[in-house]
């Protein structure tokens, strides 16, 4: 009987939490003054009632997101430069961020779930709001004088104008207008304006349209850069300036970023060119990665990505490294193995040439035959030959690096061909023993 009792309490109070299920659960709740979202939440989620308020958030800033959307569409903020789709997505971030003050209107829980009804005030949220554009327009106004004020400190300028765009970007969706040095202006478009003008303002130069180098040589080779900033037709040098350079065409090894000092110069740095393609071209620009670290807001980063600056170019006159064979056989220069000597070199990427002066490497090659034996049990003639092979800088005669193979032999019908053949041994073995090492351990390294 307590039993059948106790079922008949339970049932009761089962239908009593029916009855008391709120209406806003059946049918969504509508007020004009307000945004509404109504979440369901399973009751096993973990932290169940910070994700339902999180979710409301998100609903809420989606119905905001609608009138933000309408506002754009009817301002064309397209043509000031920003895709009306980036821009939503961005305000629509930074509601989600913003979006404090819901109210909590109601919850209601079974064994399995949780619903909760939040709200916020539109008049509340428009007043807050505009507080907040106003407050960041007065920042921008002195962002916008900072960078009007800038000559030769460009640098800071540019930071100034940047985050001044970030203040105003994600309020485009409101009224803009204020005064600016007695004029009236749309403070977003003065600042879009002046950006999307840098890449006309500034001008990078270097001090030589092309230069001469060797491929790959350890020739470190330095060329002037200059960096200028145009305001009202008079050029100012650019201090602290950070420019990077790259390759368009070719590949080497360069000192990628510096800096301009108090007077806009930098010195770029060439360390070694790795390619035989000729010409090259190395180009600088406006390092847009040091502005690019400091900024959050992902339109203005794609803003300032999108700007395209004239880079300044510098053609490389690409040549092989010059070599000079001098040869000798038993203190005879010339005779026809020299050629075999030649060809290795040329076939190491050595241009070959018959004037000491003009070369860049010098290879001493000296062979000495040293005897001559008959074998009588080979019917054969046998010499032996010794080689010294010697490295040396050209243009100063500093001895880079030298060698000897020695008892190399040969055989032969006769004396002399054994001899000639002592003579094409040695040759290559120098080949392939030597020429090899010495052009990639201290030419082409």
């Amino acid at each position: 009987m307590k039993r059948f009792l106790y079922l008949l309490l339970l049932i009761f109070t089962a239908c009593s939490m029916a009855k008391k299920q709120p209406e806003w659960i059946l049918e969504m709740p509508y007020d004009n003054e307000y945004y509404s979202a109504v979440v369901k939440i399973s009751r096993k989620a973990p932290n169940y009632v910070e994700l339902a308020r999180n979710n409301a958030i998100l609903e809420i800033s989606t119905q905001i997101s609608v009138q933000i959307d309408s506002d754009i569409a009817l301002k064309e903020t397209e043509e000031n430069g920003i895709p009306s789709s980036e821009i939503i997505s961005r305000i629509r971030s930074s509601s989600n961020n913003k979006i404090r003050d819901l109210q909590l209107v109601g919850t209601y829980e079974t064994k399995n779930d949780y619903w909760a009804y939040y709200r916020l005030s539109k008049r509340e949220y428009s007043a807050w709001r505009k507080t907040q554009c106003e407050q960041a327009m007065a920042q921008a106004l002195n962002l916008l004088a900072d960078f009007d004020s800038s000559t030769s400190n460009i640098v800071s300028g540019i930071t100034s104008l940047l985050q001044g765009l970030e203040l105003i970007v994600d309020y485009t969706d409101r009224d803009l207008t204020t005064l600016y040095k007695g004029n009236e202006i749309n403070l977003y478009n003065e600042l879009f304006y002046r950006l999307n003008r840098l890449p006309e303002t500034l001008s990078l130069k270097f001090a030589n349209n092309e230069i001469d180098l060797t491929a790959k040589q350890r020739e470190r080779k330095t060329v002037s850069l200059a960096v200028s900033y145009n305001k009202n037709g008079k050029e100012y040098p650019c201090s602290n300036f950070p420019v990077c350079f790259i390759f368009s065409s070719g590949k080497g090894e360069i000192i990628p970023y510096t800096t301009t000092d108090e007077n806009g110069k930098a010195e770029f740095i060439i360390n070694r060119i790795t390619s035989f393609s000729n010409p090259q071209f190395i180009e600088a620009k406006p390092d847009k990665d040091f502005w690019l670290a400091g900024r959050e807001n992902t339109v203005v980063k794609s803003m300032f990505n999108n700007l395209r600056f004239m880079p300044a170019a510098i053609k490389l006159n690409v040549r092989h490294p010059k070599a000079y064979l001098e040869y000798s056989f038993d203190n005879t220069p010339g005779t026809d193995f020299r050629n075999i000597l030649i060809k290795k070199l040329q076939d190491l990427d050595l241009e070959v040439t018959e004037n000491q002066n003009a070369s860049d490497w010098t290879f001493k090659v000296n062979i000495y035959n040293r005897s001559s034996n008959y074998l009588p049990l080979l019917n054969q003639y046998s010499a032996t030959a010794d080689a010294y092979i010697e490295l040396l800088q050209s243009s100063n005669g500093k001895s880079i690096y030298n060698t000897n193979l020695t008892g190399i032999k040969s055989t032969a019908s006769l004396p002399e061909i054994a001899r000639k053949m002592s003579e094409l041994n040695a040759v290559n073995e120098i080949c392939d023993k030597v020429m090899f090492m010495l052009v990639e351990q201290y030419i082409m390294f």
